[in-house]
């Protein structure tokens, strides 16, 4: 299973110093409005394929692969992907990935 596959909306997972990934399930997932994560956790930024972007905040079609893949493997810690709310209650159209801060 690639990590795209395994990092569904809202599951917490955590990358072992070895590259193994587990599900966290005793780590709350933070909420996204509008391209801001709740305190104690970080967007990872500059992933984006969109043209002359390089935010946090991800195109409905891109998804969870190639260097960002990459970069979430080699750097233990705990994730998360996020859609991102609009506080206008319209709908969302894009996610995230956060970082939970040590």
């Amino acid at each position: 299973m690639d990590l795209n596959d395994r990092m569904e909306f809202d599951c917490v997972i955590e990358v072992l110093a070895d590259g193994t990934v587990v599900d966290r399930h005793d780590v709350w997932e933070p909420e996204l409005h509008d391209g801001e994560v709740e305190g104690g956790w970080r967007l990872l930024n500059g992933f984006s394929g969109q043209d002359g972007y390089s935010g946090p905040i991800m195109h409905q079609s891109e998804f969870i692969g190639g260097w960002m893949e990459r970069h979430i493997l080699a750097n233990p810690g705990i994730y998360v992907a996020l859609v991102d709310y609009p506080l206008d209650d319209s709908e969302p159209d894009g996610w995230a990935v956060a970082e939970k801060e040590e």
